[in-house]
């Protein structure tokens, strides 16, 4: 489903403060596969997670989703896989604070044309459903708590029935209670077909997942060395 074929990207290319995010990266991640990526802060990993996500391009080299070539899409193409195929579960939630569970959840679904409108309401709820929050769906964001927000984030991810699933930092700010019931609903989903990719420094979380990559300094490795 998804390949990198000798990516770099370069950050402030030709300046003084040059930064090479992604080093010549090339790895092959298979539909209904569970994979983290891990490395220090600054390794690469958020950098690859945009680029897989087409919220960044590559400088160099190739990406594929189900054998089409990304770095020839227009934006509005991009837009669509983005709307389409993904789910983002971003670090530190991203959600609208001021604005109910279902107004969060409802989002994607403004940009997408898989459902209709009048699908809206049915199709959140039962989001919210299978993740056990549909009692929250009238509460605002800002009173939920930590483990319940991410849930919220997961729902919003999910609302469009994407193939791929992109979490950054998922159980970072969690107890380890909370932080177990998360990786179970990732685990659920990709025995549901779903792609999950995971960015984190936790190998606690990595170790519950099919494969881990490391990064460091922009270098792609199966082995932590």
């Amino acid at each position: 489903m998804i390949k990198l074929d000798s990516v770099t990207k370069i950050y402030n290319k030709g300046k003084d403060n040059e930064v090479i995010a992604l080093d010549n990266a090339c790895v092959e991640i298979v539909s209904g596969s569970a994979i983290a990526i891990m490395g220090v802060s600054g390794s690469g990993k958020s950098t690859m997670l945009n680029i897989i996500g087409c919220l960044d391009v590559m400088t160099s080299g190739e990406y594929y989703i189900d054998d089409k070539k990304v770095s020839t899409l227009k934006s509005n193409e991009l837009a669509e896989i983005r709307n389409a195929k993904i789910g983002f579960v971003l670090q530190e939630n991203a959600l609208i604070n001021s604005e109910s569970v279902f107004e969060n959840v409802k989002l994607p679904l403004c940009f997408s044309k898989k459902y209709k409108i009048k699908e809206f309401k049915h199709r959140v709820m039962e989001v919210l459903e299978s993740l056990n929050i549909e009692g929250l769906y009238k509460r605002k964001v800002r009173d939920l708590s930590g483990g319940q927000r991410q849930r919220v984030a997961i729902a919003r991810a999910l609302v469009n029935d994407p193939d791929i699933i992109l979490a950054d930092e998922p159980t970072s700010a969690l107890d380890s209670k909370t932080a177990s019931e998360i990786m179970a609903i990732f685990k659920d989903l990709q025995s549901n077909g779903k792609t999950i990719i995971i960015v984190t420094h936790d190998k606690h979380v990595a170790d519950q997942l099919d494969r881990t990559v490391y990064i460091k300094d922009g270098l792609i490795s199966d082995t932590e060395e």
